[in-house]
């Protein structure tokens, strides 16, 4: 056993420093937006009253319209950089939290939505995958990937497990999203101090041709078939994955019953489970066929989130969410790796704009179907519906999989011969 830990200390040793200064900084950043998200829809809902269908709305429609801003912040993490692209996005956050703080009209949240939608996560998510990216080789890239993500629900773990105890002495919403800001202006300064730009010389160059076409920019995602193919089944399992984090705790509290401060330690469970298994999990399955993994991913997401739907007791949730969780460890690393890898280093930001696109593209139209299928046929009925949705996106995956299995042959092949 000490052998291999002196393994596995070795190989997270051998990652850059910059690596593990992002990651930090996203704990960080996570960990203070944890601290309000998971309760957003829930204020929405009892405190000022709004419809689920209007919360689907809100957290659905509102972020597909702005979603081209989405596409020129690829654009503009190739040309600007990643590090001014980070910087900006997690400002936005600031005003984000500050804003949910003092709103009082539903138009009010619309409009921060929108401002968060376009130029906030999204972005942060384009340009740190991009430097993610940057930094490391091919091969460790899944993994990287998967720290990152490990990252994340740490700051996941705290943020709802402090909350969860907040609660209990009588903290307000106003206090929980002006704490959230304030972390997101931690995350800032630490970018400012230590961050610095990783953007290949390619990038800086954009009008040099990449592909064999002549094609440049845009125009070289539009054409990639395996990528957007790739793009239209992803989007399948990030749809149910998406109403998770906004549409599923008001089902849990107002359908199934469950207690506030409940669902702030079942969603720490859920960070608590992909923090502990994503990184040896993905670095288990690193040779692995990665559109089986997604199968596999996209089938546990289904019948966790979609399974929830025939919940009873509180342990039967419990169950549920640690199937999800499992799912949710292999999503979001092995989809990103694959971009990656599928992306040219001198349009490396525009491939990543395009499946940020994607990801929030089903995480936001997850919510407003889910929304209003609540509200029309009823919580256990919506959430059956994606049951079915996520073993279809499961389908798509082992469809894609011989594909797959024939591109690393090749590439295997021509990396012998060239050596």
């Amino acid at each position: 056993m000490s052998g291999r830990l002196r393994i596995l200390t070795r190989d997270l040793r051998s990652y850059p420093r910059q690596f593990w200064v992002l990651t930090l900084g996203t704990f960080i950043y996570v960990g203070a937006a944890a601290l309000a998200f998971p309760f957003e829809a829930i204020y929405l809902r009892n405190e000022l009253g709004t419809s689920m269908t209007m919360i689907g709305v809100v957290f659905g429609l509102v972020p597909l319209a702005v979603m081209p801003f989405q596409f020129w912040g690829g654009q503009l993490t190739d040309r600007l950089g990643r590090r001014i692209i980070i910087l900006s996005s997690v400002l936005v956050g600031v005003v984000w939290f500050v804003g949910f703080a003092f709103v009082t009209e539903l138009w009010q949240v619309a409009a921060l939505v929108a401002l968060e939608s376009a130029l906030g996560w999204p972005l942060f998510q384009t340009a740190s995958n991009a430097m993610i990216a940057d930094l490391l080789p091919s091969h460790r890239r899944q993994e990287g990937f998967g720290l990152t993500r490990v990252a994340m629900n740490l700051g996941v773990v705290l943020g709802p497990a402090l909350a969860g105890l907040a609660w209990g002495r009588g903290v307000t919403y106003r206090q929980l999203f002006l704490a959230a800001a304030g972390g997101c202006v931690l995350m800032v300064v630490m970018m400012l101090l230590w961050i610095r730009e990783s953007r290949p010389q390619s990038a800086i160059e954009p009008h040099r041709r990449v592909d064999v076409h002549g094609r440049t920019g845009f125009r070289i995602v539009l054409h990639d078939r395996v990528f957007l193919t790739f793009c239209g089944v992803a989007v399948l399992a990030v749809f149910c994955f998406g109403n998770f984090g906004s549409i599923f705790p008001v089902y849990v509290t107002d359908v199934l019953g469950v207690a506030k401060a409940h669902w702030g330690y079942l969603l720490a469970l859920n960070a608590g489970v992909v923090t502990l298994v994503q990184y040896p999990l993905v670095r288990a399955l690193r040779n692995r066929n990665r559109m089986a993994l997604l199968a596999v991913s996209s089938t546990l997401l289904a019948v966790g989130i979609g399974g929830s739907a025939f919940a009873g007791p509180l342990w039967s949730l419990v169950i549920l969410i640690v199937v999800m969780s499992v799912g949710e460890s292999l999503l979001a690393p092995v989809t990103a790796a694959e971009v990656s890898d599928l992306a040219p280093e001198a349009v490396r930001g525009r491939y990543m704009g395009v499946w940020t696109v994607v990801w929030n593209g089903g995480a936001a139209l997850g919510p407003a179907f889910g929304g209003w299928a609540m509200d029309t046929v009823g919580g256990r009925p919506a959430f059956a519906s994606l049951l079915v949705i996520g073993l279809a996106g499961a389908a798509g995956f082992l469809a894609l999989a011989p594909g797959w299995r024939r591109r690393k042959t090749a590439q295997t092949a021509a990396a012998r011969a060239t050596a």
